[in-house]
């Protein structure tokens, strides 16, 4: 049986590629609901590589992994570098140039529906995020093309659950790209890892606020804008996936986990751990055997 020709859409200006394809014509099936793999992978560019497309017939989301470059969607143009990611589709005008001296390494994905989820994760055709984490972004990325290279019989549906986790990944590790963002995403970042680093011991938004120098408000507003959550609501997450493992894997008491974490009433600590998780910390301890 023939092999199929590789999609005409994929460059000739690469100097090397790892890529699959789940369906060599993107569009024909019309409109689909649910969100569907069609082909990706990922293309270390020539030094003369770009691309000047009026669209694409379906959505895309591409990653640099190395090197630099330009994008320019409609009339805005970006400065890529490694992290950055961005959205093309049907109707989104687009030209991506690498830079000769740093030439890019980047990993793509196209696909069709899904639309809910790109609007609840903010990542619809024309948006261009920098990932704060891009070792993590690379590495689902390198786990969906496994998935789209394997013989499995359900790689189909592997590579879309991959891409599902990849979009909620992004929405929840990326910020706006821009170099008027510049300042503000490196607040937000050293907030982030503050509070990361003394969840154990911080208590309240105030200490919180103190221990990264700011005020109150102006905290709230860059995780509002960056995280989609508060402050104190990533602080109360982080302590309660903790108290998780306190009562699972580590003996201890709910009064136990509800001191270690800072809580000086356990009923307190209850409450913040039903509304967060659905069940009561008491249904988290392991019975005795």
């Amino acid at each position: 049986m023939p092999i199929p020709a590789e999609p005409n859409y994929f460059s000739a200006q690469v100097s090397d590629a790892r890529r699959f394809y789940l369906e060599l014509n993107p569009g024909r099936r019309g409109v689909r609901r649910q969100i569907t793999v069609t082909s990706g992978g990922w293309e270390r560019c020539r030094s003369d590589y770009e691309i000047h497309r009026s669209g694409f017939a379906c959505p895309i989301i591409e990653f640099v992994a190395r090197g630099s470059g330009t994008l320019t969607l409609g009339e805005r143009q970006y400065e890529l570098r490694p992290g950055a990611v961005f959205v093309y589709g049907p109707e989104t005008r687009h030209r991506i140039k690498t830079s000769p001296e740093l030439a890019m390494k980047k990993y793509f994905v196209a696909f069709e529906g899904g639309d809910e989820l790109l609007r609840e994760c903010q990542i619809l055709p024309g948006t261009v995020l920098q990932t704060m984490h891009p070792e993590q972004i690379q590495q689902v990325f390198d786990d969906l093309i496994a998935h789209g290279l394997s013989d499995h019989a359900h790689r189909s549906r592997m590579c879309q659950i991959a891409l599902q986790y990849l979009v909620m990944k992004i929405a929840d590790d990326a910020v706006v790209h821009g170099p008027s963002d510049t300042a503000a995403t490196a607040t937000y970042q050293r907030c982030r890892q503050f509070i990361e680093e003394n969840y154990l011991s911080v208590q309240s938004l105030s200490e919180v606020a103190a221990g990264c120098h700011l005020d109150r408000a102006y905290l709230c507003r860059l995780f509002k804008r960056f995280r989609r959550q508060t402050p104190f609501q990533y602080l109360q997450n982080l302590k309660m996936n903790r108290a998780v493992e306190l009562l699972q894997n580590g003996g201890r008491s709910v009064k136990q986990a509800a001191q270690e974490l800072g809580f000086g009433d356990p009923y307190n600590f209850s409450r913040t751990f039903k509304r967060i998780f659905g069940i009561s910390p008491q249904q988290m301890l392991k019975p005795e055997e």
